[in-house]
């Protein structure tokens, strides 16, 4: 029986009320296994009917218990009783880190209690030690570990052998599924503490990760209004003061680029609506199309099960894409000889162009101070064009004062040349497009003259240091900090909208975070600029 391993003191507890970040969360009990709380003894709901009527706090009282297993990062997985209170006159019960009530359309949430918990129950029978969720959370940042791996790790090296047992419980063997919600868990109760704000949740989901899923929405809603935290960064690696006519003169720079590391997407082009699962090939406004024949150009309807019509060069296609598992074009074969992987010969002379697999955004583009700091990242569904390029530099720079002086594009001759006598122009009225350094000197024409005059960076005096042989700004930041987060790219290419969203704000606010610290221990003086600095006149 449970109820042995709870102390006699324990079983008629004594209520008492106590401030909520004061009270200890667990207990040991006689038995030698840790006992966890609810941190209050106390209904702290403002609309409780004894709060509302006799202004005082109700007094829980015991509901339940249950085993669950506590990992950690000293004492690897170790069983502990979690137990659960109850507020008579609300009915809402107390957990270790939230209170279930009804909300005000009558449906049960889960209301966590401010500040970050130093012990995290992720699962019903999981409760993870804060340090250990803090281990994970830098494995994924700086290892590239994926979930499954960091799962594997844990089991491997970290896991104590097994525990006195609490009756036929022991704590599972962690899994890929349950580390990944608990990055994502993790995260966002980090975001609520730094916002002095409550996370809830759902009670009622199919799982944990279609818990989170509107939380993380939310998250990413507020990321897109709010940008990285280190958006307004500057320190001596990417601001420069240089003299010009005599005076001192202040000299922003930051560097774009774009990265293919698409995630499946609605096959429309540039439709930017998420797909109502990471398996389907439309959202659910297109889905119509997906009974119409996949052939470019064909409308008639495609055969049940199947993406293609009955025109036979169509089922041929579709025929050789399932047998090769080609995603892009097929033709007929000039030669005699009968393609191996096309098991019905297309018509002579006819160019059948179809794509069967699941379509992937185009890339994801990124802006990045030179000494490392990612402040902008934005998703390019159909090509990394120059309008597109121009839009998503306004959303990052809105303000003109907030655009850097100087910009480095591996493609600013062509985004220069599209912005000559366009209104667009205006906002980079005081922004050098230069060409980075290495794409100059291996991608671009000397005989373009036009790019030579303007996107030339030795054509810029402020950007070379003569005396010490030494260009001003690091142009490559954006190659560098690309071939950090291609190593996400097998995790990535099969997560949800919500969550790849969400995934990438949250390593990236991660690695700025120890880049940051970084800069300040080598004396690069990394601070916050005033919101002041980027209004416009």
């Amino acid at each position: 029986m449970l109820s042995t391993f709870l102390p006699k003191r324990l079983k008629t507890l004594t209520l008492v009320t106590h401030h909520l970040i004061h009270l200890p969360i667990y207990t040991h009990a006689l038995s030698g296994f840790e006992h966890f709380y609810p941190p209050t003894r106390v209904c702290i709901r403002d609309d409780c009917p004894h709060y509302l009527q006799h202004h005082t706090r109700a007094r829980l009282t015991f509901r339940n218990q249950h085993y669950a297993g506590l990992y950690t990062l000293g004492h690897g997985a170790v069983p502990v009783i979690l137990h659960s209170l109850r507020c008579r006159a609300c009915s809402a019960t107390y957990h270790l880190n939230y209170f279930r009530a009804n909300d005000s359309l009558g449906d049960q949430a889960r209301i966590y209690y401010g500040g970050q918990p130093h012990v995290i129950q992720a699962e019903k029978h999981m409760v993870f030690e804060d340090r250990l969720c803090h281990l994970f959370r830098s494995q994924t940042v700086h290892a590239h570990a994926s979930a499954s791996a960091i799962a594997e790790i844990f089991n491997a090296s970290m896991a104590s052998p097994p525990a006195p047992s609490l009756g036929a419980f022991q704590p599972a063997p962690l899994r890929g599924e349950s580390i990944a919600d608990l990055f994502d868990l993790y995260s966002l109760l980090l975001h609520h503490s730094k916002q002095g704000t409550n996370l809830r949740l759902p009670e009622m989901a199919l799982n944990q990760a279609d818990r989170l899923r509107d939380a993380m929405q939310q998250r990413n809603i507020f990321m897109s209004q709010n940008g990285q935290p280190q958006w307004a960064h500057t320190c001596s690696e990417c601001t420069k003061v240089i003299e010009r006519n005599g005076k001192p003169h202040v000299l922003t720079c930051a560097v774009t680029d774009g990265l293919a590391i698409g995630r499946p997407c609605c096959r429309v082009h540039n439709c930017a609506l998420p797909l109502p699962t990471p398996k389907a090939r439309y959202c659910l406004t297109h889905a119509h199309l997906d009974a119409i024949c996949i052939v470019q150009g064909c409308g008639a309807p495609a055969r049940s099960g199947m993406q293609t019509c009955e025109e036979p060069a169509h089922v041929a296609r579709e025929d050789a894409y399932r047998s090769s598992g080609q995603t892009q074009e097929t033709t007929q074969p000039t030669s005699k000889k009968r393609r191996r992987d096309v098991p019905h010969p297309l018509p002579p002379g006819k160019k059948v162009r179809a794509q069967f697999g699941r379509h992937r955004t185009h890339n994801e583009q990124f802006v990045v101070r030179p000494c490392g700091v990612i402040v902008g990242r934005g998703t390019f569904y159909g090509a990394e064009s120059v309008s597109s390029v121009a839009k998503f530099l306004k959303s990052i720079f809105p303000m003109i004062r907030s655009m850097p002086q100087v910009l480095f594009f591996d493609n600013s001759c062509s985004l220069r040349r599209w912005l000559q006598d366009r209104p667009e122009a205006a906002h980079f009225k005081n922004t050098a497009l230069v060409v980075d350094v290495f794409h100059y000197k291996s991608k671009h024409s000397q005989e373009d003259v036009f790019c030579s005059t303007h996107c030339n960076p030795a054509a810029y005096p402020d950007l070379y240091d003569v005396d010490n042989k030494r260009w001003t700004f690091n142009s490559s930041a954006c190659e560098q900090a690309n071939a950090w987060l291609r190593k996400y790219q097998g995790q990535l290419r099969e997560m949800s909208a919500i969550r790849f969203e969400f995934f990438l704000d949250e390593v990236i606010m991660a690695k700025n975070e120890a880049t940051v610290e970084d800069l300040r221990r080598r004396g690069h003086e990394p601070h916050l600029r005033p919101a002041s600095s980027f209004r416009d006149n």
